[in-house]
């Protein structure tokens, strides 16, 4: 046994077969971590072998031995796997390039999930170490430096070639790839891990839209600004009486039962459900799910779209480098002080950087938090909307304030068991607890905590005499293990039909003030609309882009990354919309585009 795991492949034609099949054996174990090799069709299979192959290449000239080189060839395919593999299973959604950026908020999360070692992962790990073990068998080297540079180099140029050759048109053409960005889990399936992953990289910058120039903008905006000249400040009454604003985005704050009425024990959300009086609450459709919260965030801050943006990108992270027009910034020109509130770590979505962007005066974080009540590690709602609460009592009497919260306490992670928390809201129809219904009334046992420190502020200001507006939406629901319990008590399936689909990224809005606004129930919103809502129901002036935005929900009164909804109420997948108005999409996407990339053509005096 010693001598075989000892003994080298001395034959250099048997050495050279085997460097060149181990890279199929990484591509098929590479699939298997998710789905199944088969899966790709043979013109795909070839482009995806490929680039494994010439990663073989590199590998092996830069080591100077093909022993190391088949190791190093076959580590990096299967670590960057195994992230993805989790990453899936944390968000249902697979790694995209941009989610490099956030390896630090990723990181600074992750110790709250429960890794799941399935026998299909064991299964892939054990096959990549056999590949491993025989790449380590191989015998060949380059000894002539100026050999390996040159042959190494050579192979860096050929790998670099294919890695912006798969995102041409002309790769998508001859090998048939999948496009539809909207879907990426069946995206890399139907391409592939490495297929997938380098086919997006162009999208890293967002793309112009057709017609776009800066007249163009110009033209849709100038219905919206009259003369150009007037400012926001100027269109308000001097003698009118602003409320201050709070605005709340908790953190996979969700009503499930957008799915179905189920039964639960007890009700999770008996405040907000019981809200009438001066209220206003509705279903509001969100881009994402499980994840990348920084998404609503900024589609609610800017009134732009992610419909328009590649799937899976993170503004944030990619597209705002510098000062950009926000609800912040025109808050700041009405007069407010603007506040920011984030329990978590600054760094997070690189908040740290874009909350001055947007125009937040000020900014805190976890650590400005003194002694809060904390809840599976994470500073509760309830601490939360406690420093909102030593926010107001601390400004000057005439001072007016413009808060936005983004909540913890909700955050995935939750098959985890955690000392101190047990869930107190249970599903009766399902006797088994297993991992997953106990995921379940976990969450729904979150829900409750929030309903209950929703109803403590509430109470706080219906006491106050100041005029004060609060909304608190959800930025996303659960991930998919928590949203299939409930689907499987209601006898549905998420692939089943596009309804349940389009269910997966509704998440509740609820507006309050202390003063009288007009009750109503909203069917159907989509979260880039809410803050123009806001501002309708509380008699602020809004900006050029929130009058555009207002007349744009009539026409279409949602509108993500995963859907559009017509006038009627249809709702479709965008590349499937039907009764649109496609010249008043066209101009929002013209628009969104201004705002977020042409930073030097920017209208001013508009968003």
């Amino acid at each position: 046994m010693k001598k075989i795991w000892k003994k080298k492949i001395t034959s250099k034609r048997w050495n050279l077969v085997l460097i060149l099949l181990l890279p199929v054996a990484v591509l098929c174990c590479t699939e298997c971590y998710t789905h199944v090799p088969w899966d790709l069709s043979v013109p795909v299979f070839l482009l995806n072998l490929l680039f494994y192959e010439l990663l073989y290449a590199v590998c092996i000239f830069l080591t100077g031995n093909s022993g190391r080189g088949c190791v190093l060839g076959t580590a990096l395919p299967m670590l960057f796997g195994l992230a993805n593999y989790f990453v899936v299973d944390f968000r249902s959604s697979p790694i995209v390039p941009w989610d490099l950026y956030s390896l630090r908020t990723a990181a600074s999360v992750a110790g709250n999930y429960e890794f799941v070692i399935t026998p299909r992962l064991l299964l892939v790990l054990f096959g990549f170490f056999l590949i491993m073990f025989a790449g380590s068998r191989t015998s060949l080297s380059v000894r002539s430096l100026k050999k390996r540079l040159a042959v190494g180099i050579l192979s860096i140029v050929c790998l670099v070639g294919c890695v912006k050759g798969i995102g041409t048109e002309e790769a998508v053409s001859l090998f048939g790839l999948d496009t539809t960005l909207f879907t990426p889990n069946v995206l890399y399936r139907n391409n592939g891990l490495a297929g997938g992953f380098l086919g997006i990289l162009k999208y890293l910058k967002v793309e112009k839209p057709d017609g776009y120039s800066g007249e163009a903008a110009e033209e849709i905006a100038s219905d919206y600004i009259g003369d150009g000249e007037e400012t926001l400040a100027g269109n308000k009454d001097k003698n009118q009486k602003l409320p201050n604003v709070i605005v709340i985005m908790n953190e996979a704050f969700s009503d499930l039962s957008v799915f179905g009425d189920f039964e639960s024990d007890p009700d999770y959300l008996p405040f907000i459900r019981s809200m009438e009086e001066n209220t206003v609450k509705g279903n509001c459709y969100v881009s994402v799910k499980g994840g990348n919260t920084a998404n609503s965030e900024y589609e609610f801050l800017t009134g732009d779209s992610m419909a328009f943006m590649p799937a899976g990108s993170v503004p944030y992270q990619q597209y705002i480098k510098g000062e950009m027009p926000s609800l912040a910034s025109c808050m700041k020109e009405l007069g407010y002080t603007t506040h920011a509130i984030h329990p978590y770590y600054k760094t997070g979505w690189a908040r740290d950087k874009v909350y001055p962007w947007l125009g937040f005066d000020t900014a805190t974080f976890k650590d400005d938090f003194e002694d809060p009540v904390l809840i599976r590690n994470y500073i509760s709602d309830q601490s939360a909307f406690e420093k909102i609460i030593r926010q107001y009592e601390e400004k000057e009497e005439d001072e007016r304030i413009f808060t936005f919260e983004v909540t913890m306490q909700n955050h995935g992670g939750y098959s985890k068991d955690v000392e101190g928390f047990e869930e107190s809201v249970f599903l009766p129809q399902l006797e088994n607890k297993t991992t997953s219904v106990r995921a379940a009334e976990k969450y729904l046992t979150l829900m409750k905590e929030t309903d209950q420190a929703f109803e403590q502020l509430v109470r706080y200001f219906e006491n106050q005499k100041e005029d004060t507006i609060i909304l608190m939406f959800g930025d996303h629901q659960p991930s998919d293990y928590i949203t299939n319990t409930i689907l499987k008590i209601l006898g549905l399936s998420r692939d089943g039909s596009d309804e349940v689909y389009f269910d997966n990224y509704v998440v509740p809005f609820v507006m309050w003030a202390n003063f009288d606004i007009e009750e109503e129930t909203v069917d159907a919103i989509s979260v880039n609309y809410l803050s123009t809502l806001l501002f309708e129901k509380a008699g602020i002036p809004m900006t050029g882009y929130q009058t555009f935005l207002s007349e744009l929900r009539q026409q279409i009164p949602a509108i993500t990354a995963n859907m559009i909804m017509d006038q009627d109420g249809n709702r479709y997948r965008m590349e499937e919309r039907k009764n649109i108005n496609e010249e008043l999409l066209n101009a929002y996407h013209i628009l969104v585009y201004n705002h977020l990339a042409d930073r030097n053509g920017r209208l001013a005096n508009f968003f």
